[in-house]
């Protein structure tokens, strides 16, 4: 089968890019033969607070698609019609991209969407109509949990639940479990919760903050991620790196923690859940979206049943039983191999068929 990618991919940054770059090559194991369709520029300065979008290195990308100068648009269209694939799937996150993304279908080749989001995370003027122009040329929607996919149905398009893959790419990144609490200043004792990401209002780290001071003197939080919003967070039991994390470096801040918490306000899902599982640790969500779908309660995890600071400690303090115990690891590894890219990559292939 032939297909067209339509997606960021390296160097650009971030989940959407890792995630591109992981299906780029989970289709190929799979006999496809696939063209990526790169972004030459993603993001317009008021979408992106950040400091660049490109990974460490690079300051520009040779892709062909300018998501906002529609001059490339019939460019890249021509492009991926002489390709004459037999399938094109588009990355969808965000109603922004929606005018590019279906300028660039030439229409006539079956056409599908991995959709991270069925509605965007933060508010968008004309959120609605942009979507449901880009929904309507798509033959399927692919969605990543429960939430999403009642929204998809509103789309009326036809749509189908997968899951998002594990996050693996990391293992072999940063330091050993001994010399990255070393370099982060944790004393044995001390329980590391990690808080990890593009800090944004609605992924609450002023609720873990909050949380944090609820909970015993030995739990510090740890969180590595650029602060996309215009708040400043402060805590004498907070250590935190404001900055995207380098790909080397991303082993670092999951080796040297005990729990990985995402105390969002509200989600789908969530790529930072799958880096966990693949480090094998224990999580504590907030029960929004599809995030709860990522744990065992009990076993592998806990769910705060509501985005509060009580709720959250109450959840971590359940979750520490579960810390340093090597059945706990087992678990997780086999929750793990539940979100293998292979699997998802053939139900894919299999639902499109």
């Amino acid at each position: 089968m032939k297909v067209a990618l339509v997606s960021p991919l390296p160097p650009y940054r971030g989940g959407i890019a890792q995630f591109g770059k992981m299906l780029f090559s989970a289709l190929e194991k799979e006999n496809c033969s696939v063209t990526g369709i790169n972004y030459s520029h993603l993001y317009p300065g008021f979408l992106f607070p950040g400091k660049t979008q490109y990974e460490k290195g690079y300051s520009s990308s040779e892709g062909i698609l300018h998501s906002y100068k529609p001059f490339s648009w019939k460019k890249t269209r021509q492009i991926i019609a002489s390709l004459k694939p037999d399938l094109i799937i588009s990355q969808w996150w965000h109603p922004f991209f929606a005018p590019c993304l279906t300028a660039v279908n030439p229409g006539g080749i079956k056409s599908v969407a991995i959709c991270h989001n069925i509605k965007p995370h933060e508010s968008f003027p004309f959120a609605k109509a942009f979507s449901q122009h880009f929904f309507s040329q798509q033959d399927m929607l692919v969605v990543h949990s429960e939430q999403a996919e009642k929204e998809a149905l509103l789309t009326g398009k036809r749509s189908i639940r997968l899951f998002h893959p594990i996050y693996d790419q990391y293992l072999s990144t940063g330091l050993s479990r001994t010399e990255a609490r070393k370099k982060l200043g944790l004393k044995p004792e001390e329980k590391a919760l990690l808080f990890f990401g593009l800090v944004r209002e609605y992924k609450g780290l002023d609720i873990l903050i909050e949380a944090c001071d609820l909970l015993p003197e030995e739990y510090r939080i740890i969180a590595a991620g650029e602060n996309y919003t215009d708040r400043n967070f402060e805590s004498p039991r907070l250590l935190w790196e404001n900055s995207f994390i380098p790909e080397s470096d991303v082993g670092t801040w999951f080796n040297a923690a005990d729990i990985v918490v995402l105390p969002y306000r509200r989600a789908s899902q969530s790529g930072i859940a799958q880096i966990a599982l693949a480090f094998r640790k224990p999580m504590v969500v907030t029960d929004k979206g599809g995030l709860a779908e990522t744990i065992d309660p009990g076993r592998t995890g806990t769910a705060a049943k509501q985005a509060t600071p009580e709720s959250l400690a109450e959840a971590i303090l359940k979750c520490s039983a579960l810390t340093g115990k090597e059945i706990t690891s087992e678990r997780i590894a086999s929750k793990a191999s539940e979100f293998s890219w292979a699997t998802y990559t053939k139900k894919l292939l299999e639902a499109i068929s």
